[in-house]
């Protein structure tokens, strides 16, 4: 209908200049990666305001599965806890995070799962920087690279790999497709996403991938963790019992 109207009412020559604006957008990643990590660093700056972005040793307990924070504490972002508390339900014993920030995610995840094998790649440089910065400790017990995902598979097998809102940022020639594919590559069991699900169609992608020939997994299946606030996804190449399986993308946007 939009476009129709479009069509009718504009002139070809501003559609055609619609069209490249479009176009240049869609092909267009959300940041410039050179300059990303002065943003970032504000982001987290603004965030542990109101939440708390790294677990005090002796303050927090795991009920049920579940993280409890003793109460003179800040909340955890809800994100961040329902993705700890599904990656500490799958006990993987190895995992690669792609894009680590500044590291609070690892360190959380090693804090609650020690026995864990941990690593982490980012795409740049300044982003190991200000990790290490921030949790020098992982520099010593960790495994952390740079990489740029969209390019080829890390050098790495692992169980599980999973990313917090970085698929979502890759936006230029569909790069976030090849960001997908080198992910599955680099893990045996669980790929796990905590993503802003309407910027890509993230059920569609992931389906469209596991069909190319060269696909690593030989079953596939996809399912949500909805807290009842926002829903993380969970791709496996075994049965879940314990998760509802996902059938479309919509179900994706329930709380957008």
């Amino acid at each position: 209908m939009i476009k129709r109207i479009i069509k009718r009412y504009l002139p070809k020559g501003a559609v055609d200049i619609l069209r490249k604006v479009k176009k240049r957008i869609q092909n267009k990643d959300d940041f410039k990666w050179s300059e990303y990590n002065k943003e970032y660093s504000r982001q987290i700056s603004e965030v542990e305001k109101e939440n708390t972005l790294i677990l005090p040793d002796s303050k927090y307990s795991i009920v049920k599965g579940k993280i409890v924070l003793e109460s003179s504490l800040l909340p955890l972002h809800p994100n961040h806890k329902l993705l700890y508390e599904t990656i500490y339900d799958l006990k993987p014993g190895s995992l690669l995070e792609v894009g680590f920030g500044c590291g609070d995610h690892l360190d959380n995840i090693q804090k609650i799962l020690p026995e864990i094998e941990i690593n982490g790649c980012d795409l740049l440089e300044d982003q190991m920087r200000f990790l290490l910065s921030r949790h020098s400790e992982l520099k010593t017990n960790t495994n952390l690279f740079v990489h740029d995902i969209t390019l080829f598979p890390p050098n790495i097998k692992v169980d599980l790999v999973y990313t917090q809102a970085v698929i979502m940022h890759i936006q230029r020639n569909n790069r976030h497709l090849n960001a997908l594919r080198n992910m599955f590559h680099a893990s045996k069991k669980y790929i796990v996403l905590m993503e802003n699900w309407s910027e890509h169609k993230f059920y569609n992608d992931i389906t469209k991938i596991s069909r190319e020939p060269d696909f690593p997994w030989k079953n596939i299946y996809l399912y949500a963790n909805d807290d009842g606030k926002q829903i993380l996804m969970i791709i496996s190449n075994t049965v879940l019992e314990d998760y509802k399986e996902l059938h479309n993308n919509k179900e994706l946007l329930k709380y957008l």
